[in-house]
């Protein structure tokens, strides 16, 4: 059976660091992985990946680091220092990612620690085919989706970020072992919110998903601990 506290990755939807603790102490039993995305990051200068250092969780760092190869690499060998789990990239030209996934590599080799796992950034699941179309692009969320996953996989990084409409077809492009990132995950009945590609947990571990990411129906839920479980549960009914 799945363990499900394997695959989920909760993600800390608030700017305030104060918010933030009260949050993981409140899931502390029930959740092993966060995610520390850009707002919280910038709005509470890290300290909140530190707060989870010290509580002994894995850290997603969500940061979709996106400039020229020489900043990219600098960006991943920081990370690699703070000692974070899982960390983003966007997906874009090949020696950015190349220099990325070495740098990683080096940087873990050279402090004696695990290589976090670096994944790309495919498309955001706040955009719809429209929204390709309105930006020039003539290929469905889907399709770019894989192509972009193809180049990932190409230029040596881990895995990538996508939504889990389109894991299934990822997972038979570039193979099970590619780790497979799924935002825009809502449990049944939950509330869609600004997300326009969403999937249920059951359905994105069926479709291949390695890590399921789920934020407001966990934070916002009356009971956050009691909501994680049920996902959990969710996730190893699949």
């Amino acid at each position: 059976m799945v363990n499900g506290k394997e695959k989920l990755i909760v993600a800390i939807d608030t700017n305030e660091f104060d918010k933030a603790k009260e949050l993981i102490d409140k899931l502390e039993d029930s959740v092993d992985i966060f995610k520390v995305g850009l707002e919280q990051y910038v709005a509470t200068r890290g300290k909140t990946v530190d707060y989870l250092k010290e509580k002994g969780k894995k850290i997603f760092l969500d940061l979709k680091f996106h400039d020229i190869p020489n900043t990219m690499q600098s960006a991943v060998r920081a990370a690699v220092r703070d000692n974070v789990w899982l960390m983003t990239i966007h997906v874009s030209d090949m020696e950015g990612m190349r220099q990325s996934d070495q740098a990683t590599k080096e940087e873990a080799e050279k402090l004696g620690i695990e290589k976090p796992i670096i994944v790309g950034v495919t498309v955001l699941t706040s955009l719809s085919n429209q929204d390709l179309q309105d930006i020039g692009c003539n290929m469905t969320t889907e399709e770019l989706a894989i192509k972009r996953a193809k180049l990932a996989k190409e230029a040596g990084i881990d895995g990538i970020v996508c939504s889990a409409q389109e894991v299934d077809k990822i997972v038979e492009a570039c193979g099970k072992d590619f780790v497979t990132v799924c935002p825009g995950i809502r449990p049944t009945n939950a509330s869609v919110g600004d997300q326009k590609r969403v999937v249920t947990p059951k359905d994105a571990i069926n479709k291949g998903a390695h890590y399921l990411v789920v934020g407001r129906p966990i934070t916002k839920a009356e009971n956050p601990s009691e909501a994680a479980v049920n996902i959990v549960k969710e996730i190893e009914n699949a």
